[in-house]
């Protein structure tokens, strides 16, 4: 009879492989899933930054102007000594793009105020980012 008995057996040897593998594959299917939503989220987040930009600016510069400093005429937006222009998906300030990823850029004048329509292009699960508001002059 053997007294020495050291060592694993096959049976025991593919018990722990098969638990290994199981766990590799649990393991890497977290990761992978951190990793979509990590994209996925970043291209949200991005396309919402670029839509507040433009309204960040656009605001910034309506608040500094009055009603006569602003008009519109073939597509172009004269806000004081500032150029707005969207084109495609771009929108240019000054004839430098402020951003370009927007889909919808609308401005309507009031007599006491502007609405603002900003909307980004579509990211890659389909959504967009839309942002309206109303500035109303000051007095």
């Amino acid at each position: 009879m053997i007294k020495n008995e050291q060592g694993i057996t096959l049976v025991e040897l593919l018990g722990v492989l098969a638990i290994m593998s199981i766990m590799i594959v649990l393991i890497g299917s977290a990761h992978l899933f951190g990793q979509r939503q990590f994209y996925q989220q970043t291209d949200q987040i991005d396309k919402q930054g670029e839509v507040r930009l433009v309204v960040s600016q656009l605001t910034t510069d309506l608040r500094k102007v009055t009603t006569e400093s602003v008009s519109q005429s073939e597509g172009i937006w004269q806000i004081g000594t500032h150029s707005y222009r969207h084109h495609g998906d771009t929108v240019y300030r000054n004839d430098q793009p402020l951003s370009d990823a927007i889909e919808i850029f609308d401005l309507t004048l009031s007599e006491n105020g502007a609405d603002i329509t900003i909307k980004s292009t579509a990211n890659k699960q389909g959504r967009v980012t839309e942002i309206s508001t109303t500035l109303y002059y000051r007095k």
